[in-house]
């Protein structure tokens, strides 16, 4: 599902980074872990083709992301990737109903709206479906991160410190949801992160 080689990626500031491979097959999940500087996000961005890294290559279902053009990775990233941000990523203008359908329907023009209320209900967002976003709690914000990144079904999920500002209830809670959803979806599971806690729940596992 997941296969990179080699990676290396350095920003202007001169900070480089050589990271291990990863081999994570359809179905199965991975843990990815460690301190604070030392790439993981930047290891997320590269899988996840936001960033081209500078040796390397990554491979989604058989396809190298390298050898995309802008125009194709984005469409594919679209389709194949579910991904779940530190920094929440919304449209602030519309309500969490819109925010949903809007995600589901790039780029593969779908509008499952049962779909979409199965979600918010497992996400506990059902009573705030008419709210715009910035209405929302900052726990309610998190999840519905975490429903843009499911709503499309995608083969992989990658998820960025999803657990780092909880405690440990709404931990193990968030995790839970992630392997369930990442189950129903038939999608194989990414997360990045420096909590500890979270490696109890994982038997594959990367340190960086």
């Amino acid at each position: 599902m997941v296969k990179t080689s080699n990676l290396t990626y350095a920003y202007e500031n001169g900070k480089q980074f050589a990271f291990p491979d990863i081999d994570l097959v359809p179905g199965k999940h991975l843990l990815v872990i460690g301190r604070s500087g030392v790439g993981k996000t930047t290891l997320l961005y590269l899988m996840a083709g936001l960033l081209s890294p500078i040796d390397g290559t990554v491979s989604i279902a058989g396809t190298t992301l390298n050898s995309l053009p802008r125009n194709k990775m984005d469409k594919f990233r679209g389709e194949h990737i579910g991904l779940i941000f530190q920094q929440y990523h919304f449209i602030k203008s519309l309500n969490v109903s819109d925010n949903l359908r809007l995600r589901q329907s790039f780029p593969k023009k779908e509008n499952d709206k049962k779909r979409r209320h199965e979600l918010a209900e497992r996400l506990g967002l059902t009573e705030h479906y008419n709210k715009r976003v910035t209405a929302l709690s900052q726990g309610q914000q998190q999840r519905l991160s975490i429903a843009l990144g499911l709503i499309h079904r995608p083969r992989i999920i990658f998820a960025d410190e999803p657990t780092s500002n909880l405690d440990d209830v709404n931990c193990v809670k968030v995790i839970d949801l992630l392997k369930e959803e990442a189950e129903i979806c038939k999608s194989s599971l990414l997360i990045i992160t420096h909590d500890l806690r979270v490696m109890s729940h994982f038997q594959n596992r990367v340190m960086l």
